[in-house]
């Protein structure tokens, strides 16, 4: 769930960041590079606390969805032992 409210909220920082240099009166293909930038920038700085329990819970993701196939390897590494035995 990290996961998520850390992509909502720099999603929602980065349209912010839009909105603002559109209510300026820039708006075109630059600013959108501006705001993707000035975005990251500010959501890399306000939400250490969450990209850090993200990148925890994305962590346990990867561990979890990795697990069986090291298991499959496992048997899969055991059963070619066992038929090298049998020769």
């Amino acid at each position: 769930m990290r996961i998520l409210a850390y992509w909502a909220a720099r999603t929602g920082i980065f349209f912010a960041v839009v909105g603002v240099l559109y209510l300026v009166g820039w708006f075109d293909i630059i600013s959108v590079i501006a705001a993707f930038f000035i975005a990251w920038m500010i959501s890399y700085l306000a939400l250490d606390g969450l990209r850090r329990q993200a990148g925890q819970q994305m962590e346990g993701v990867i561990d979890r969805s990795q697990r069986g196939i090291r298991t499959l390897d496992a048997e899969e590494d055991a059963e070619i032992g066992d038929g090298q035995d049998k020769r």
